[in-house]
């Protein structure tokens, strides 16, 4: 279910009055009235069904009426390592990854990227980046957007995250590459994966070995060759539904 963001703290039959932003977001895309019901959540994480008092122009008066619950987060603890690929590519990227339930997000600038760290940093795109996993979370009702970094290049990034073993390199045509077909039996694998993707011109092979000498297992997604996002997204399916909560059954 979607929501809205109060910035401040909540409780149930008190009268908040809701900001510029949220207040216009809601008046434009619902047209609400007076006694109309929608959904809320303050920013401790906490989701309350909320009725409409009264509305002017850029703010409105809300009760929050009844707490709600919070969709948990999915079981698979999933991070993506991303090389910088096309703008619209990138706010693809962004929003289908926090609908697919992505925890964290690190970008870096790839020897093939279309843009250098130096241009992007003068652009300070992170405010921009977080408002559309932001907007993505409440679209699609989960609690907290995922984590976003930005890094010079890929050796930088692999310094600053944490390793762990299921670290998967997304790249076609490398020699001893497996398919999480041949592991998708196996009953105890860490709940906790990265992928690592490159941008639309694919890596450089300093990338991939640079990868690889870090722990990283090449995988195999068949035969065709995908754009960046469509890779990213694909790799994530693939994980949440082996591992994560698209394979679970809800009544």
């Amino acid at each position: 279910m979607s929501y809205f963001i109060f910035d401040g703290v909540l409780e149930t039959n008190k009268t908040f009055k809701l900001g510029k932003n949220e207040a216009k977001h809601l008046l434009k895309s619902r047209r609400m009235r007076p006694q109309e019901r929608f959904f809320i959540q303050d920013n401790i994480g906490k989701r309350y069904e909320a009725v409409l008092i009264s509305c002017g122009r850029y703010e409105l008066t809300f009760v929050p009426e009844i707490s709600i619950e919070v969709p948990i987060p999915s079981s698979l603890n999933l991070e993506i390592l991303q090389a910088l690929t096309k703008g619209k590519a990138l706010d693809w990227i962004l929003q289908k990854s926090t609908e697919l339930g992505v925890e964290r997000i690190d970008f870096f600038c790839g020897k093939f990227s279309p843009i250098s760290h130096e241009v992007l940093k003068k652009k300070d795109p992170l405010n921009r980046w977080n408002r559309i996993v932001l907007e993505a979370s409440k679209q699609c009702g989960r609690q907290f957007p995922p984590e976003i970094y930005l890094h010079e290049n890929l050796k930088t990034a692999l310094g600053k995250i944490k390793e762990f073993e299921n670290s998967w390199l997304i790249s076609p045509r490398i020699k001893g590459s497996i398919s999480w077909k041949d592991l998708s039996n196996k009953k105890n694998i860490e709940l906790h994966h990265r992928i690592l993707v490159g941008p639309e011109g694919g890596f450089h092979s300093d990338e991939i070995k640079l990868a690889i000498e870090s722990g990283m297992l090449p995988v195999n997604l068949g035969q065709r060759i995908m754009r960046s996002e469509t890779a990213t997204v694909s790799a994530i399916s693939i994980l949440q539904f082996l591992w994560g909560d698209l394979a679970n059954k809800f009544v």
